[in-house]
Order: C-alpha cells, then structure tokens, then sequence
C-alpha cells in the first residue's frame, strides 16, 4: 500500500484532485458500479487521471452489462463483481462510493475505522468546479425541472451543463468546466447526504416538492426530509431559494433557510405544470428574456417514463409513468390524468417496497382505476390488503400489458404507474418503463 493516504482526510472532504493524485499511481476502489451512469463516471475519471482503478459490485457482469459496456475502451480497470472483499478495500488509497451505498455500510465503517478516506463523485465535483451551480430537488419531478431549466438557461449563456441523478456522471465534463458556465445538477437526496460532508450548497437552489420515500434507507420521513434541507443549509444571504409554495413541507422546511426565497404559489396547476413553473421561475431569476423561454417552452415534451403517452391504438391511450416510484406519485398521478382525460383508467401498479405506506394509494386506486394488474413485489403485498377493487397478477412486464388490453374497452386509458421500486424485475425503473413501451408497440 503506498503512502499516499496522508493526502486525505477521512471523509474524503479534502477534495484538490491534482493532490489526490500528486502520488502516481493512485490506487482507487470505485464502489459500487450501478446502472445509472455514477459509477462508470468516477471510473473513467480516475482512470484517465492515471488512478490504478478497481470496481467492485455486488451485482453480476451480466447485470451489469450496460455499465461494463461504457467502459469497455478503457485499460487495467480491474472488476470484482458479484461480491466484495475487504482485501480490495485495505488496499486501497481511495474509495469512491456510489450514492446508492449508505454511509453505514460495513465495509464503509471498517475503512473509516482503519484511516481510509472515502468520498463520492459529488463531493469531488462540488469541491473542484468553478463554474456557477444550480442545485434541483425534489421526491418527484427534480428531472424534468432540471433538464427544461437546462434548455431554458442556454438560451442566455453559452456553456451550460447538466449533470447529476439524471444518468449523467458529475465527473465526466469536470476537466470541461469553465469558470463562466452554469452547471444544473439534478440531486437526490442521498447526494446531498455528500454536500453535507464538505459544508456545502448550490448558490441557486430550487426544491419541487417533499413526501414520503426512500424509507428503506432513512430511519424516518423526518430524516428523509432534512437530507433534502442541505440544499440551502450552506447557503449565504446573496443565494437564491425556489420553492414551490403549494407545498407545505417545503414552504415549512425553507423557514430554516439564510438565502432568498422565492414562492411558486399559483395555484391550479398540475404536477407537470408546476414543474415547468418552477423551470421559469429559476430562468427569469437569472435574466431569461420572457421571449426565449416562450420559444422553449412551445417544443418542450417533457421526460421519458413521466406521464409519457406511447401510443394510442384501438381508441385507447398507453401512457408511461414508470417515474412513479412511490405512492404520493401514483395518486398525484392518477388525480390529474382523470382530470386531464376523463377516461376510465387500466392500472399497471406494483413492485418493491421502500418502506411505504400504501393505504392513501389503494384508496384512490378503488376511487379511479377500473381494472388494474399488478405486477409481483413486497409492496404489492401491502397494496393488496387495502384494495376494494378486483385485481389480475402478472409475472412479467410482458403479461401486465397484454392483460391490460385484454380488459379495456374503447375509450380507455391504460397506465403503468407502479407506486413502487423494480429492482425485483428490473434493472431499473427506466428499463421497467422500456420494456412497457416495447410490449405496447407490439399490440395488434
């Protein structure tokens, strides 16, 4: 093992790279290499700065083969996959974690406890960029807002970034930065767990909405709650707070806030709606002319998997809302589409648990839905036992859908919104979504 851990501090809040990597060669263990961009981002980061790169995850090459893919072009990556070894995390003079790893993970504790500094991309981005950074939150809706702000704020300034819990790595434009860009980054809260190390917070900050999620991870909605606060927990007076002011566990939370806050109140807007508001809420703050956001705003689409209509065929409307990963999204979801369509609706809904509470779900599925198929998962169990409605099951993607048209009728609209995480038969909610639009596509 080289010396060059006196380089770091424990938490890897220390984060000048051309000191990380003053001691050639580095050896860094990427931890966990995952299927949405963060890990193979941090690898080919530290590889191209000429870091002895090591990979270790738990899932298989096959499993990974998106991931793997990515990587392919690059030299010496050594793979550990399908397990891990403490002798990989010994030896190693820094590991990089990925954001889906908790900070209490043992192997984390044993490295902490044996003076290995860990750190994440996030940290290593937001300790090295220069550039002006806007920071996007929320439990649902931090995609959209991020990318249409993106589009919206090229329209004013030549150079502009986006990064983050988007399937874009932190890492991999950071040599490309420059002092006079702008860089949106979409955060979730397990990053800004990470921004909380280094003491730090985005200047402009604008948070969509809190309710519960990802309660498998954090002991509490409380918890949950204050990861999302370090957004604005480090920000100065001359810094700038959007909040949506409709709702009310934002607005109560931004009472802690030193910045300058602004309120998106109008009301009557849908959840895509008040999305798109806040996007120009943000632009104008940073001086979009009204004329260049109206240009953006008339070809805007919105995302992939958010309320996304995929086809209609036989009088019928095949909407995509795999994005819809937890129960709130479902009956936000299935309030505006009712109203939006006035249709009768075929529900796809289903997977596995975050520790969720489902019962406000299963209430608006027997007001609304028709008919609805569910897809197998631990938080299916738990929908099950609030339901009033009839149910079909389905094994597989495949299945739902093909049930799904078999009972609809004319008129109908068929959804997938699941309320749900899909690693039980996916691998991820993106890929959950595809396989969705494909067995569509395929209706005759």
């Amino acid at each position: 093992m080289s010396n060059n851990r006196k380089h770091y501090s424990k938490a890897g809040q220390k984060n000048n790279i051309s000191g990380l990597l003053a001691n050639k060669p580095l050896k860094v263990l990427v931890f966990g290499l995952g299927l949405n961009g963060g890990g193979a981002g941090s690898a080919r980061f530290f590889n191209r700065q000429g870091a002895q790169v090591t990979i270790t995850d738990l899932k298989t090459r096959e499993a990974l083969s998106a991931s793997l893919a990515e990587l392919s072009s690059l030299p010496g990556i050594k793979y550990v996959l399908g397990k891990h070894r403490w002798a990989d995390f010994k030896t190693s003079d820094l590991i990089v974690k990925n954001p889906a790893i908790p900070w209490n993970n043992p192997f984390l504790k044993k490295a902490r406890a044996q003076g290995i500094p860990i750190t994440t991309d996030t940290i290593l981005f937001f300790g090295q960029a220069p550039a002006l950074t806007i920071g996007i939150t929320g439990t649902k809706g931090k995609s959209t807002i991020a990318t249409l702000l993106t589009k919206l704020l090229k329209k004013k300034y030549p150079r502009v970034w986006l990064a983050g819990n988007i399937g874009k790595s932190f890492l991999d434009k950071l040599p490309e930065i420059k002092p006079r860009d702008v860089v949106v980054a979409e955060l979730s809260s397990f990053q800004l767990e990470d921004l909380a190390l280094i003491k730090k917070s985005p200047r402009i900050a604008v948070i969509a909405n809190i309710f519960p999620d990802h309660l498998n991870r954090y002991p509490s909605f409380k918890k949950y709650a204050a990861a999302k606060a370090n957004i604005f927990r480090y920000q100065q007076p001359t810094d700038h707070l959007i909040i949506n002011g409709r709702d009310k566990i934002s607005v109560k939370l931004a009472e802690k806030a030193r910045s300058r806050k602004h309120f998106l109140k109008k009301a009557g807007l849908s959840p895509l709606e008040t999305n798109l508001a806040l996007a120009v809420l943000t632009a104008k703050i940073l001086g979009v002319p009204q004329k260049e956001i109206d240009k953006v705003l008339k070809n805007f689409r919105g995302l992939a998997g958010r309320q996304e209509i995929i086809r209609e065929f036989q009088n019928r409307i095949f909407i995509n809302d795999t994005a819809a990963t937890n129960p709130t999204a479902v009956l936000i979801g299935l309030q505006s589409l009712s109203l939006k369509y006035q249709r009768p609706i075929i529900l796809i809904a289903g997977g596995q648990d975050k520790n969720l509470n489902y019962q406000k779900m299963a209430r608006e599925i027997n007001k609304r839905v028709k008919r609805l198929i569910l897809l197998p998962g631990n938080a299916t169990e738990k929908l099950k036992k609030n339901l009033n409605l009839k149910f079909r099951e389905a094994g597989n993607m495949k299945e739902a859908v093909q049930k799904a048209y078999q009972q609809s009728n004319s008129g109908d609209l068929i959804i997938l919104s699941p309320g749900a995480a899909s690693f039980n038969l996916f691998e991820n909610e993106f890929d959950r979504g595809a396989q969705f639009n494909q067995y569509v596509k395929t209706l005759y």
